[in-house]
């Protein structure tokens, strides 16, 4: 399906479609809106959905659009929930992990979250005028959370930020189907592997001895899982992978892009500053998720549509989408759809919790959701109440899919 997508970017108009959806989003969505909001190129594709309706609708039938994802994530971490539809990989291996994130660690994971921010602020901000903040801060402390609360340390940080760029970038980004991309992807999910299956006993060793180890890894290590559930070691070892891989790249995203959207806005950013300033978490969380809303991680999600689907079925917008399509599902467009949302170019922090699908939507909704609304709006916090705090350059993606650069400036501490 993806080699389908990489085809049809060969002409000069595909070419073109491709260029408009990474320079002009927003402006792309809001023509097909308008003209045609379930838009078919081809017989088989691409199929754009783009009203907010119609986006959770396609996103709430698994059975229907099914993820693409298994190509690129077996071969590196084994066969893992996000590229699963409907089977038991998904319902049982997320259901666990959720038992092992608990709710009642939410506290003591912000408070965890604060600390690291701020220790990487402070390190840096005395004996420098930028602070990088994509190295310091946005994948840093991510990684820094993956090795303190989920149990997993890796071996150094450069194999940790090597092996979660490698493994993101070619499971959902590589649309092209770059072949050193994917090898990268391969390559970082044996090495992760191998590094785990070492870990695992010695772990267990520790645990058997008493060591008081509190994070996720090692719940899952002191629990008994009969052969039935299907839940061994192997198991483990993929969905610790899993961690990795889903939490570092789109964080330091949103972080990067929302900051981004915040310093074009002198008077929200002069609010947000204040809510910084305050204890109220939840208000600094709305402004973080608006601001998101206007630059998000992703400018859609590709499917593959299973059997023959008619989409917004009664409307005047409904359309028949082919069994062996492409579909691209645009939860970015649906977030700026003017019939669902007042004023969608406004900034407005009292929308409904229903209008953010940041975190996705349906069954493919983020595993560490309830993590990222904390994690996201913390770093965020700790870098806005840096006095004078300001972009020093445009973020840069070096060509990829990911903020790589993102320098700020501020004023001199006192």
């Amino acid at each position: 399906m993806r080699q389908q997508w990489a085809e049809q970017k060969q002409g000069p108009a595909a070419k073109f479609l491709k260029w408009m959806i990474a320079k002009h989003p927003d402006a792309l969505f809001a023509f097909i809106r308008r003209v045609r909001p379930n838009l078919a190129l081809g017989a088989a594709g691409p199929v754009f959905i783009t009203r907010f309706p119609d986006v959770q609708e396609a996103l709430s039938r698994p059975d229907i659009f099914n993820v693409t994802y298994a190509p690129m994530m077996d071969p590196s971490v084994g066969p893992f929930m996000l590229g699963r539809d409907c089977t038991e990989i998904n319902q049982r291996d997320k259901g666990i992990m959720r038992a092992f994130m608990r709710m009642e660690d939410l506290p003591a994971i912000r408070q965890k979250v604060r600390s690291l921010a701020n220790a990487s602020v402070e390190k840096q901000i005395y004996t420098q005028n930028q602070i990088e903040v994509v190295s310091t801060l946005s994948r840093l402390v991510p990684i820094q959370l993956t090795r303190e609360y989920f149990g997993f340390p890796g071996p150094d940080l450069a194999s940790m930020f090597r092996w979660s760029r490698a493994t993101q970038y070619d499971m959902f980004h590589n649309l092209d189907k770059d072949p050193k991309v994917h090898q990268d992807n391969i390559d970082a999910g044996q090495e992760m592997r191998a590094y785990l299956t070492q870990l695992l006993p010695q772990r267990r060793e520790q645990l058997k001895n008493g060591a008081p180890l509190e994070d996720v890894f090692s719940r899952l290590l002191n629990s008994h899982f009969d052969d039935s559930i299907g839940f061994a070691d192997e198991r483990i070892i993929t969905n610790m992978m899993g961690t990795l891989v889903g939490g570092i790249e789109t964080t330091s995203a949103a972080i990067v892009q929302l900051l981004d959207e915040l310093f074009k806005r002198p008077r929200i950013l002069k609010e947000a500053i204040d809510v910084a300033s305050s204890n109220n978490d939840h208000l600094m969380y709305r402004y973080c998720w608006e601001a998101l809303r206007f630059n998000p991680i992703n400018p859609f999600v590709v499917r593959h549509c299973r059997t023959d689907y008619r989409i917004a079925k009664g409307s005047l917008r409904a359309t028949t989408i082919k069994a062996g399509s492409t579909v691209l599902i645009s939860t970015r467009s649906a977030m700026r759809d003017g019939l669902q949302l007042p004023a969608p170019s406004s900034f407005a922090i009292d929308r409904p919790e229903s209008v953010y699908m940041h975190l996705g939507y349906g069954m493919h909704t983020c595993l560490g959701d309830q993590i990222s609304r904390i994690q996201v709006p913390e770093i965020v916090r700790r870098i806005l109440q840096i006095r004078g705090v300001r972009p020093a350059a445009e973020i840069d993606y070096a060509g990829g899919p990911f903020p790589e650069r993102y320098p700020i400036t501020y004023d001199t501490p006192v």
